[in-house]
């Protein structure tokens, strides 16, 4: 008899865990059902496929990636690569940036849970169409060479330029601040050891327009200067022309003020927050993770749960600046996404959150 795409999903729904271990029979897995990576980047990432329906090219998975920092220092960042099995793409990705070229995926960070302690760890999920064994992962977080520098994923939280010298900026513990200046500037120096630079590139005597990224790794307070400078400056006698100063001043904050807990009893109402405070969303699983409509106000610090992952949502946010934010999610189901998708309606729920110093 043959089964239907909705009959083989409630099917694999049902008997997840069989699927999941049958699909890592065939690789290296460890006993628990896991197949881990090696810690030569500094870091672990251990894979355990969660669900699985299908098989081939017509299949699926669910698979959650643990990622955990090996080295004695404390890391700001992570990557993770593996091999695609044969004929599989990724679909989507949650609590990471996803992408895959020539059969290789890569997976970075997102902005708040890039950085760990020793010992310290974090997850990040994907969907994957097409169905393989557990795919054995390489991790690399910076903490043994080659060193890189690249900048944080999806751009810096907050960015200043020309016309913000004198500023002073609000930063939450793992936000990065991203300078844009004219070419005529040299690079920033940090005075403070809340932040610590991450890249840099352009600025005097290159010609080219400076852009800097700096993250935000202690609660504390930090300075970042620069001055513009030229050629003829530097000739005898020099030239008269001005030289520009600039400076930001940046106060770095962590969570330390109390939590507040919303669920779905709290749709479309308003929040007050103290920065420093924490704000918790509770949802059921078929809730996607909350996205904001702004930056800088709140900061996600982890997210766990939600659809597709069969897990109840919660996800935490610390709040780093005064201002309001809306945070807002949609239900979701699996049917949404087949060829003929079904008549199921989705669900909106959003709060907004007041943010006062």
């Amino acid at each position: 008899m043959a089964l239907s795409r909705q009959s083989i999903m409630s099917l694999c729904a049902a008997f997840g865990g069989t699927v999941a271990l049958a699909a890592l029979a065939m690789s290296p897995a460890a006993a628990d059902g896991t197949t881990p990576g090696a810690a030569a980047g500094g870091c672990t990432a251990t894979a355990h496929v969660d669900s699985q329906w299908g098989s081939g090219s017509t299949g699926g998975q669910i698979v959650t990636v643990a990622v955990a920092n090996t080295s004695a220092a404390t890391t700001t960042k992570w990557t993770v690569t593996w091999t695609l099995g044969a004929g599989q793409r990724v679909v989507s990705g949650w609590n990471a940036t996803i992408s895959s070229a020539g059969g290789t995926a890569t997976a970075v960070n997102a902005s708040y849970n890039g950085r760990l302690t020793p010992g310290g760890s974090t997850t990040f999920g994907m969907q994957l169409a097409g169905t393989a064994a557990a795919p054995v992962l390489s991790c690399d977080n910076g903490a043994t060479p080659p060193t890189s520098s690249a900048p944080p994923p999806g751009g810096p939280d907050v960015t200043v330029g020309e016309a913000d010298s004198q500023r002073s900026i609000t930063l939450a513990v793992g936000q990065t601040l991203g300078v844009s200046l004219g070419a005529e500037y040299r690079t920033p120096t940090v005075n403070g050891a809340a932040l610590t630079p991450v890249s840099a590139s352009g600025g005097y005597p290159t010609g080219q327009p400076l852009a800097a990224t700096y993250r935000a790794v202690a609660a504390g307070q930090a300075d970042l200067t620069t001055q513009s400078d030229a050629p003829c400056l530097h000739t005898t006698p020099p030239c008269t022309i001005p030289v520009h100063l600039w400076t930001v001043h940046v106060t770095v904050v962590a969570a330390s003020g109390q939590t507040v807990t919303v669920s779905t009893a709290d749709d479309r109402s308003t929040v007050r927050l103290h920065v420093g405070d924490t704000l918790v969303v509770s949802l059921p699983l078929n809730y996607v993770p909350p996205t904001l409509s702004a930056t800088g106000v709140l900061v996600q610090r982890d997210s766990t749960g939600g659809y597709p992952t069969a897990q109840p949502l919660v996800t935490r946010y610390l709040a780093a600046a005064a201002g309001t934010v809306v945070v807002s999610t949609v239900t979701d189901t699996a049917c949404n996404h087949e060829p003929m998708p079904c008549p199921s309606p989705q669900v909106p729920w959003s709060v907004t959150a007041v943010v006062t110093a």
